[in-house]
């Protein structure tokens, strides 16, 4: 281990050492004889071993040991020697992928090692409309190595509204086909599966999940109105995180589900009568339910104008980044994101609670399991490696 500073500064003031990584945090560190200091200067020049640091302050290796253990846990080293595998060319492309991910490392996690998680990683990304072509280019930009894309529809002139992975001469062209020639265009060493074909049932995102083996399920599926259900029957017992994201009318929700963490989708089912867990003792239940049935009956209008899209789908792309790199935990399991788009988009959290007798994720890990059968419509697969 070759510990080095990040990017940060150092200022003393009077008795006192000041470091400053990020603008929001300052370590004030008590340093009378200048010896942090010093040590500070030499972790910024990098290259040098524990053993190296305490040779060159004259000083016991101990001492150097605690004083590097409590840099790194204020977030301001890396270890030197698991940083230098990118070349020019790699360290160009991905130059603020990296920056971004030094915020994020530290002595055990190096920016490179963030990043090299998500050159090995694999979304499904259910759906290549509103929500999740406003993800794809995100997936893309990180340089997630592999891309399964599912779509059944073609470009419509409406979509133009919130899509911008197509073009008006797309008009016509199968959505799938167009969303990976994009992904392809803008990075030909992603690999790119794409699937021509539709979600019909758990058994098909089943059979989709065995066949791929996704990391996360990246779902934007609108139609049928189980299809949310029939995702996460299928995650759940097959233990793969989904992330998904929509709206309704004025409200936008981003939220994920796996099961290591909170509670799953089937854990917060609305009855059919408009009820919702845990309002059994509210006054105004009754109200509630019949605004729920009476807003069911409306049909469906989608307003997902695009900078709605482009909101739903940067955080659904976070949450997705969380599960595969680990950066930090994932924030919208169990405790989904809601976004207000009539009072100036603020946020807000709700908790989502675990029922114990959930059908998919209160029993025993893998107690319920959905495979693929018979009657699974054929669906059309291209496949494309660099």
């Amino acid at each position: 281990m070759r510990p080095r500073l990040k990017d940060a500064l150092h200022q003393r003031d009077g008795a006192d050492l000041r470091l400053v990584y990020d603008r929001r945090f300052q370590l004030l560190i008590n340093d009378p004889d200048g010896a942090v200091e010093r040590l500070v200067r030499l972790l910024a020049e990098g290259g040098r071993t524990v053993a190296e640091l305490a040779a060159a302050l004259s000083v016991p290796e101990a001492d150097v040991i605690t004083a590097i253990g409590a840099l790194d846990r204020h977030g301001m080293l890396e270890d030197g020697d698991r940083l230098g595998r990118y070349g020019p060319d790699a360290a160009e492309r991905h130059h603020s992928n990296l920056a971004f991910f030094e915020s994020f490392a530290s002595l055990a996690t190096s920016r490179e090692d963030l990043r090299q998680k998500l050159a090995g990683a694999h979304v499904l990304v259910l759906g290549t409309g509103g929500l999740n072509s406003n993800v794809i280019p995100h997936l893309a930009g990180l340089g997630v190595g592999r891309l399964t894309l599912l779509d059944r529809d073609v470009v419509e002139t409406r979509n133009f509204a919130r899509q911008f992975l197509y073009r008006w001469d797309d008009r016509g062209a199968r959505k799938v086909e167009r969303a990976g020639a994009w992904v392809r265009a803008f990075d030909p060493r992603i690999e790119v599966h794409t699937v021509d074909g539709e979600v019909d049932g758990p058994e098909r995102v089943a059979e989709l999940l065995d066949r791929y083996a996704p990391d996360v399920v990246a779902s934007g599926i609108d139609r049928p109105g189980d299809v949310d259900r029939w995702v996460n029957a299928a995650c759940v017992p097959r233990g793969v995180p989904w992330v998904r994201g929509g709206m309704w009318v004025t409200q936008g929700v981003v939220y994920s589900v796996d099961a290591r963490r909170g509670a799953c989708l089937e854990c917060f089912p609305p009855g059919a009568d408009g009820s919702v867990p845990g309002e059994e003792n509210d006054p105004d239940a009754a109200h509630l339910r019949a605004a729920r049935l009476l807003y069911r009956s409306r049909p469906s209008v989608n307003r997902g104008i695009g900078p709605v899209a482009g909101l739903l789908g940067a955080y659904a792309a976070f949450e997705v980044l969380r599960y595969l790199t680990g950066f930090e935990p994932p924030a919208y399991a169990g405790r989904p994101l809601l976004i207000d788009f009539a009072d100036g988009c603020t946020t807000s959290r709700v908790d989502w609670p675990r029922d114990p007798d959930c059908p998919v994720c209160g029993g025993s890990p893998g107690s319920v399991a959905v495979t693929g059968g018979d009657g699974i419509a054929p669906i059309r697969e291209e496949v494309t490696t660099p």
